[in-house]
C-alpha cells in the first residue's frame, strides 16, 4: 500500500542501464512506510543473484537529498552497517523515475526485532554512540526540519484543532520544556539519525546487520538523539522506561562517547522532549496534516496508523517517573 508510483519492468530497466549491478529478474513493491514508494529489485550479475532496494522520494525535495546520500556514505566509510546508496558508472547516486527522485541502496540481510533484550540494546548504544562520533567531525549541515522552530509552529497551529484538554497540555508541555531547554547551552551537537526506532534496525542470528532509513537526519543534540532511541528500545508495555535495557543502552554508549555534565543534567527533559516531538509529528502525519495528501496517502495513512496519545501517554510519564541517571 505504500507504493505510490508504480514501476513497470522497463522503467527500472532504463534506470539500470546507467549501473553494471546486473540484469533485472524480479521486482516487488514494498508495503511499509508511509512516505517513500520503495521496491526490493532482484538483479543478477553472471551466476550471481543479488536485492538492492529502490526508493522513490515522494516528499522530499531533491535539493535535500545529496546531503543523506553524503552522510550515510560517511557512516559507511567509517565502519557503520548503513546503505550507502550505490553510485552509476558516473560516479552519480541520485536518479530521476517517473519525475521522482530515486536511488538504489544494498539490501541488508535481517529483520526488525518483535522483541528487544538487553544485548540489543547495548548494541544500538555502541553502533549510536560511534554514529555520533563520526557525525560530530563530518563538515555536511543539515537543519532539523522538525526541530525547535517547527515545533513552536505546530504547537501554535494545533491550538484549536486540537480537544481544549490537548491544546492546554500541549502548550503547558511546551513552556515547560523550552523554560528548561534555555539553561542548557553547551549541549553536545552533531549529525543524529533522528528517527532510531527498533523497525529502522535490522538483525540476523543475534547480531545488528544493518541501521537504515535516514531520512530524518540532521544536525541537533546528540542527547535528543540518544533519548528518541531510549523512548522506543527501552520501554515497558505501559510505556514506563525499562530500567535494565535503558541503564544497558546507555553505558554501551558511554563506553563510546562519554556523557557531559550538562547532558548528565538534562537527559529528563530530553527524553520528555523526544515523547513531545513524536506526539507532536504523529498528529500532523495521521490526523491533521500541514497540507493536504491524494486519496492514496490517506488511505495508506489508516492502514499504517500510529496512535499520537502514545507519546502523550510517554510525555506525561517521563514527567513522572523516576529515571536512571546516565553514566
Amino acid at each position: 500500500m505504500s507504493v505510490y508510483t508504480h514501476l513497470s519492468a522497463s522503467d527500472i530497466r532504463s534506470l539500470l542501464s546507467h549501473y553494471d549491478l546486473g540484469t533485472l529478474q524480479d521486482f516487488t513493491g514494498i508495503e511499509s512506510g508511509v512516505e517513500n514508494t520503495n521496491y526490493f529489485i532482484d538483479l543478477k550479475s553472471g551466476d550471481k543473484q543479488q536485492r538492492y532496494v529502490l526508493t522513490l522520494f515522494e516528499y522530499l525535495p531533491e535539493d535535500t537529498l545529496p546531503f543523506f546520500i553524503d552522510f550515510i556514505t560517511e557512516l559507511s566509510e567509517g565502519g557503520l552497517q548503513v546503505p550507502a546508496p550505490i553510485k552509476d558508472r558516473k560516479g552519480q547516486a541520485l536518479h530521476t523515475l517517473k519525475d521522482r527522485p530515486c536511488l538504489i541502496s544494498p539490501c541488508f540481510s535481517g529483520k526488525h526485532l518483535q522483541t528487544i533484550s538487553a544485548e540489543d540494546c547495548a548494541q544500538i548504544g555502541t553502533q549510536l554512540a560511534k554514529m555520533h562520533r563520526i557525525g560530530q567531525k563530518s563538515a555536511l549541515q543539515q537543519e532539523n526540519q522538525r526541530g525547535i522552530p517547527w515545533l513552536k509552529q505546530q504547537v501554535q497551529r494545533l491550538n484549536t484543532l486540537l480537544s481544549a484538554d490537548d491544546a492546554e497540555l500541549m502548550e503547558s508541555a511546551w513552556q515547560s520544556i523550552t523554560s528548561e531547554l534555555s539553561r542548557f547551552d553547551q549541549l553536545p551537537t552533531g549529525l543524529i539519525h533522528g528517527d532510531l526506532f527498533h523497525d529502522n534496525a535490522l538483525f540476523e542470528q543475534g547480531r545488528i546487520t544493518g541501521i537504515i532509513d535516514f531520512y530524518n537526519a540532521c544536525h541537533d543534540y546528540l542527547l535528543y538523539d540518544l533519548a528518541v532511541t531510549v523512548n522506543d528500545w527501552c520501554i515497558n508495555p505501559d510505556l514506563s522506561l525499562n530500567d535494565n535495557r535503558l541503564t544497558t543502552i546507555t553505558q554501551a554508549y558511554s563506553d563510546i562517547r562519554s556523557f557531559t555534565t550538562q547532558e548528565r543534567e538534562a537527559w529528563p527533559l530530553m527524553l520528555r522532549l523526544a515523547a513531545f516531538r513524536f506526539w507532536i509529528s504523529r498528529i500532523i502525519t495521521f490526523v491533521h496534516p500541514e497540507q493536504e495528501v491524494d486519496k492514496e496517502h490517506q488511505e495508506n495513512q489508516v492502514l499504517n496508523f500510529k496512535d499520537p496519545d502514545e507519546f502523550k501517554k510517554m510525555m506525561c510519564l517521563r514527567g513522572q517517573e523516576s529515571i536512571p541517571a546516565l553514566p
